[in-house]
């Protein structure tokens, strides 16, 4: 199995949850409101740095994260700016 971490603009999460329902993925956690600093900015939720991320947590079978990334990708690039969004996968193992 592998794990995927999704982070992305908080403002892009129901286009995310659309993605994740027609790839027929219905197991996530979702974390919502985290903050951090990356490749787009720093994203405090503040007047300062204003925008949060979501964080999605998904364990799935291994051929189904490429598509899933290149589908969250696609929807990505359909926003003028596109919005901030990292994929990290690993391996795990489910107890």
């Amino acid at each position: 199995m592998k794990q995927v971490i999704a982070v992305f603009d908080s403002g892009v999460l129901p286009d995310m949850m659309h993605v994740l329902a027609a790839q027929g993925i219905r197991r996530w956690t979702r974390l919502s409101g985290a903050s951090g600093a990356g490749e787009r900015n720093i994203r405090e939720g503040d007047a300062i740095w204003p925008g949060l991320n979501d964080v999605l947590l998904l364990v799935l079978e291994p051929e189904r994260v490429q598509p899933l990334i290149e589908a969250c990708h696609a929807m990505r690039d359909t926003f003028p700016l596109k919005p901030g969004m990292r994929f990290i996968v690993s391996d795990c193992e489910i107890y």
